[in-house]
């Protein structure tokens, strides 16, 4: 993987050639559904009305992909963040799977072979998401009174608190001091406005934390350079 004049790699290259190709394609696909629809049934939409929703939803929505782009791609890298953006579930999938590779694998993340891991992680998760999605498709009769049942429920309800808390876990041992102040601000404002307060303003609340994230990672970095 040599470089050219450019900074780029061939494997680099090939990488974002490939995820445009895809995303591309997607895209397309996607938009022939809705199109396909309205050939059948012969239904035109109103486009004042689909506008107004897609605005509505950009000004929701496109603060929090600005972020979740700054924020995955150093972990990710640009194939897992091609893979990602295209099926989706990065919170809760795609990234506990990179991180976990890129741990298992015992590279550095953000260098290139933290990049070749995190794009083979994600596609075996996608692989097998999609097995099980088939599985559970084929065989949803027989688990839907299992899945719904109230033995079960306290399972689902907790799902994204023990993913994240894998996540977090980790993180916190590795450099407490890093993960201090972030982690006991954020429980401080849990605290005071309640956790469905928080939910409702994560859009907001996510860059502050981000911002105060970075800030404190540079006074630690430059109190820990004037000790050595």
């Amino acid at each position: 993987m040599e470089n050219n004049s450019g900074g780029f790699s061939e494997y680099d290259k090939k990488i974002h050639k490939f995820g445009l190709i895809s995303s591309i394609i997607i895209i397309l696909t996607l938009a022939c559904v809705p199109l396909a629809i309205q050939l059948v049934s012969g239904v035109t939409p109103d486009v004042g009305k689909v506008l107004g929703a897609m605005s509505g939803a950009l000004v929701v929505f496109g603060p929090v992909a600005i972020i979740e782009f700054l924020s995955y791609t150093p972990i990710l890298g640009a194939g897992g963040m091609y893979q990602t953006c295209i099926t989706g579930n990065t919170m809760n999938m795609k990234l506990p799977a990179a991180q976990s590779g890129q741990k298992l694998a015992q590279v550095e993340p953000g260098s290139k072979e933290a990049d070749v891991v995190s794009v083979i992680s994600i596609g075996v998760s996608s692989l097998v998401t999609m097995t099980i999605i088939f599985l559970g498709m084929l065989l949803a009769a027989q688990l839907m009174p299992i899945l719904t049942s109230k033995t079960m429920a306290p399972a689902f309800n907790n799902l994204m608190p023990a993913i994240m808390g894998a996540l977090l876990v980790p993180k916190i041992k590795s450099d407490p001091a890093l993960a201090s102040v972030p982690c006991i601000g954020a429980a401080i404002v849990t605290v005071v406005l309640g956790y469905a307060t928080v939910t409702s303003m994560q859009t907001y609340l996510l860059p502050v934390f981000l911002i105060l994230s970075v800030a404190w990672g540079y006074i630690l970095y430059k109190r820990r350079q004037k000790k050595q």
